[in-house]
């Protein structure tokens, strides 16, 4: 019984291994020959199925396809049992497919690395920077992918093509300005300026001055009480319109100008910190974001004359200037102090500056002004060009009159204080959508009809300042004293 049970399996074996008749054994479908985490049967077996033609059928060939990326890589996982992965959905598995997400790129160019670093290697994502546009769309010509900024990184691999100082994730594939060409590889908003409505907050406040974002309470922070600053000169406004105290700071007089530090900061700031002038010449105070500490003076510029802080003061969001606080006054100076108070003049050119900001550094969208502070010159029609050595231009835009000044932020409010009126009016984040990362400035003294605001337009020759017409139901502007752009909403401005 021993010996027939022996010959029986014998032959079971030999037929399932096709015996001794020359032509080998049969694959095992549910095996994995070359150890690739696929399963023979998947790989064509029993067929010798030889996608690449190298003379190696697929169940015994490491890299099926010849792209480059070996099988293991492409199958989805480390078990065979588990179906191969088709990356792009068209019917091939990736271990079969050379362009395995389908976003034009070859496979071995594609490489295994994770761009994006979202787990899923380059050759199986479709998007590899992870900014929302597809590769192929972003790819251009195979040959020689699009390279939009020339900045030698292909669009695709690119998270700002278009060097605009706007992520492509932000700009998408929509066209604001109606030329043709998307936002994320548009570096220019080349449309009209949109029309503005404003409308007035109806919450009631007691002649304010100054305004900034303050992150941390995702509020705005206002200075109140001009001239004298008593009983307190800040306030904090929430999305309700009610008011709270913002530190205990009282008596300083003169217009209170505010800048706070956003996140993200390279030269030290505090998120909410929040920087004023004080009155006295050439002295900065320092109010920590949540309102608790006052250091006053915090800087005492060195020497005298320098002038108040009632210019402006702007903490540098670009890096240009390692994140200094920035201050221009009404005599004319312009500093940078560090996040450890220690003051450096850049430039003294003895008129009142009023209203200022570091232009991002990208000549695609502001031409001669990116990476300067510019500022204005009060009631003059000239705006200064400053860099970091201090050295300036001078630029008539249509004898526009600068007040204040502000970069359009994505997706934030615009409030601006209307000293005229003594009333805070705002403009919702979606009004400024076709020229988002533009440049926005303010004049003082504003006629009936008219918004006060232009923005600064670089058509890649010359620059020019275009007025954003005001919108007939709009409320009355009167008088801009201080601008800003913030991701806060107030009662009628959510």
């Amino acid at each position: 019984m021993r010996a027939r049970s022996f010959l029986f399996v014998a032959l079971l074996t030999g037929f399932a291994c096709g015996g001794d008749d020359g032509t080998g054994p049969t694959p095992d479908p549910n095996a994995d020959s070359d150890g690739d985490t696929i399963r023979d049967g998947d790989e064509g077996a029993p067929t010798a199925t030889d996608t690449d033609g190298d003379g190696v059928p697929d169940f015994q060939d490491a890299d099926a396809d010849g792209d480059g990326i070996d099988d293991y890589r492409e199958a989805g996982d480390a078990d065979p049992v588990t179906p191969p992965v088709d990356s792009d959905r068209d019917g091939t598995p990736d271990f079969r497919d050379t362009d395995a997400d389908g976003n034009g790129v070859a496979d071995g160019a594609d490489g295994t690395g994770d761009f994006d670093g979202d787990g899923v290697p380059d050759f199986q994502d479709p998007d590899d920077d992870g900014d929302g546009l597809i590769d192929a769309g972003e790819l251009g010509d195979p040959a020689a992918p699009r390279d939009t900024d020339g900045d030698g990184q292909p669009d695709f691999h690119d998270v700002d093509s278009d060097a605009d100082g706007l992520l492509d994730a932000g700009e998408g594939g929509s066209d604001s300005d109606g030329d043709g060409t998307p936002d994320a590889i548009d570096p220019r908003n080349d449309g009209p300026p949109p029309t503005v409505t404003f409308t007035a907050i109806s919450t009631a406040f007691n002649s304010p001055i100054g305004i900034d974002y303050h992150e941390p309470t995702d509020s705005v922070v206002m200075s109140v009480n001009y001239a004298a600053g008593t009983p307190l000169n800040f306030e904090r406004v929430q999305l309700d319109g009610s008011h709270v105290p913002f530190s205990n700071v009282m008596g300083l007089t003169d217009e209170v100008k505010i800048a706070t530090a956003r996140s993200g900061n390279v030269g030290g700031f505090v998120a909410g910190d929040l920087f004023v002038g004080n009155g006295v010449d050439g002295e900065i105070v320092r109010i920590t974001d949540d309102g608790a500490t006052v250091i006053n003076p915090w800087v005492s510029l060195p020497g005298t004359g320098n002038g108040l802080m009632r210019g402006a003061l702007y903490v540098d969001r670009t890096g240009v200037f390692g994140g200094d606080l920035i201050v221009v006054t009404d005599a004319g100076e312009v500093w940078r102090i560090t996040s450890a108070g220690a003051p450096t003049r850049l430039a003294a050119v003895g008129v009142h500056l009023e209203g200022m900001i570091v232009v991002p550094p990208y000549p695609a969208r502001f031409g001669p002004l990116a990476g300067k502070i510019i500022a204005g010159a009060e009631q003059q029609g000239v705006m200064y060009a400053f860099d970091a050595t201090g050295a300036f231009t001078t630029y008539n835009l249509g004898g526009f009159a600068i007040e204040d000044i502000d970069l359009v932020m994505p997706d934030e409010n615009f409030f601006g204080v209307n000293f005229g009126t003594g009333r805070l009016l705002g403009v919702g984040r979606e009004a400024w959508r076709p020229i988002v990362g533009d440049v926005l400035l303010t004049t003082e003294t504003v006629g009936a009809g008219v918004s006060g605001l232009a923005r600064i337009y670089w058509d890649g020759a010359t620059l020019s300042a275009q007025l954003l017409p005001l919108g007939p139901t709009s409320a009355a502007v009167g008088q801009w004293e201080h601008t800003t752009f913030a991701g806060a909403g107030i009662v009628e401005i959510p």
